[in-house]
């Protein structure tokens, strides 16, 4: 099994010790850095990549992902910078799109 971490944040390199693959990449994405950090994902069983660089690739790999057949397990972890992540906002959107209705959502700080 592969396990791939991907990230812009020198903290991102103690994921070494836990046996990943450690993919550093710049704050700021080009075309093909955007293009190499997918193929990563794609050949990777278990991804764990920092929100700020999720945040860049995230429609292309949800359009990407959905035609593979067995997805990798993506975790999205903040940043050193950033103490919190965007995914709850982004599964609460998701959700109410599926049920077809807005959900009752109370955003506890």
């Amino acid at each position: 099994m592969s396990a791939v971490a991907i990230g812009a944040s020198p903290t991102i390199d103690s994921m070494m010790l836990l046996g990943f693959k450690v993919m550093k990449v710049p704050e700021k994405l080009g075309e093909t850095l955007q293009e190499e950090v997918l193929s990563a994902v794609l050949e990777s069983k278990v991804v764990v990549i920092e929100e700020p660089v999720y945040a860049q690739v995230s429609d292309r790999l949800s359009k990407l992902l959905s035609y593979v057949k067995e997805p990798p397990l993506l975790v999205v972890v903040p940043s050193h910078e950033q103490p919190s992540t965007h995914r709850l906002e982004e599964l609460y959107q998701k959700l109410s799109y599926a049920v077809g209705v807005r959900l009752k959502w109370v955003k506890r700080e």
